[in-house]
């Protein structure tokens, strides 16, 4: 009787994670858009544990823009947390860091990390990686997935954990071919809890039930392709007022942009980075005036600003 032979187990993984800007306005912890900015991440495992290899290395533009020693520390510790049940493997795994997304730009940097880890535990132990299973993994560890779920699946992502569980539900619907997307990255760094530190605990009911409207607003507005229903959709009431202060380029650029052909300017989740949303025929000249808002910033290093495309695959493998 002729048996077949079994594949080796890999060892190596070459993974292509999307940016992702969460919230999108009003729809905190609950909206995601995959965009075509994105970390190269090469996994390979050891033989054995071998200390004399480092545990990370970075392109050159990557350690340019990150400091790689307090990265380093951050990685090792997120891996040994997500990996806390298989050492063996997690001593053995070492990574290649080729980044274009800046760690606390609100872009997903340390997400598309994440995804990569769990990704890359599934493969090494000969396991498929679903969805679901990934999700839901995501939920137990941070408790909001949407940035999450844009890098995972692309495209706009809504995104609903489950009750107390961590099971989540995602939706993903198309994005609008004429809507461009712009980012907006200032010279500065901003953690997920310095920008939740500043929201507040409770909210009156008006406030409240003005984001609602706006959420299920800009679903709609993406559904129908309305950009009429789009640019009232963006507006917030829970999260971004009270992120002023922190991401000051924020009310600026808003101010600028009133009067322009710009549908709209939200953060990029918690900030600092902004997402500028315009219809295409309006985007090369939108261009240009946020070149010229960006030379006058007072900071040190001028805003850089991005013409992106909206990733409509998400993570996936490379050779």
């Amino acid at each position: 009787m002729r048996t077949e032979k079994k594949n080796a187990p890999r060892t190596q993984l070459k993974l292509l994670i999307p940016a992702a800007a969460g919230n999108l306005g009003p729809g905190l912890d609950t909206l995601g858009l995959a965009l075509s900015l994105y970390c190269r991440l090469t996994l390979e495992l050891l033989p054995t544990p071998n200390s004399d290899v480092p545990f990370v290395t970075y392109s050159e533009r990557t350690a340019a823009t990150n400091n790689s020693r307090h990265t380093d520390s951050l990685t090792y510790k997120m891996l040994s947390e997500l990996w806390r049940e298989d050492r063996k493997l997690a001593d053995r795994v070492r990574l290649h860091i080729d980044s274009d997304i800046p760690l606390g730009s609100g872009l997903g940097g340390r997400t598309s990390a994440i995804l990569g880890a769990l990704w890359a535990h599934n493969i090494f132990n000969e396991r498929i990686p679903t969805t679901s299973d990934l999700l839901s993994r995501m939920a137990e560890l941070e408790g909001h997935t949407e940035t999450f779920a844009a890098a995972l699946i692309g495209d706009f992502v809504v995104s609903a954990r489950v009750g107390s569980q961590n099971r989540v539900v995602t939706r993903q619907l198309i994005w609008p071919a004429d809507w461009a997307t712009i980012v907006v990255i200032p010279d500065r760094r901003l953690s997920t809890s310095e920008a939740r530190a500043v929201l507040p605990k409770s909210l009156p009911l008006h406030e409240t039930i003005y984001n609602l409207q706006r959420t299920a607003l800009l679903v709609s507005s993406v559904v129908s392709v309305d950009e009429a229903a789009l640019k009232e959709a963006l507006h917030d009431r829970v999260h971004q007022p009270f992120r002023h202060e922190l991401v000051p380029e924020f009310p600026s650029l808003s101010k600028f942009l009133q009067g322009t052909e710009a549908i709209g300017c939200v953060l990029c989740g918690g900030g600092p980075s902004l997402l500028v949303i315009v219809n295409q025929k309006h985007k090369e000249s939108l261009l240009q005036r946020l070149a010229h808002w960006a030379q006058q910033q007072p900071s040190s290093m001028m805003p850089r600003v991005l013409d992106l495309e909206v990733d409509r695959q998400g993570i996936r493998e490379t050779h």
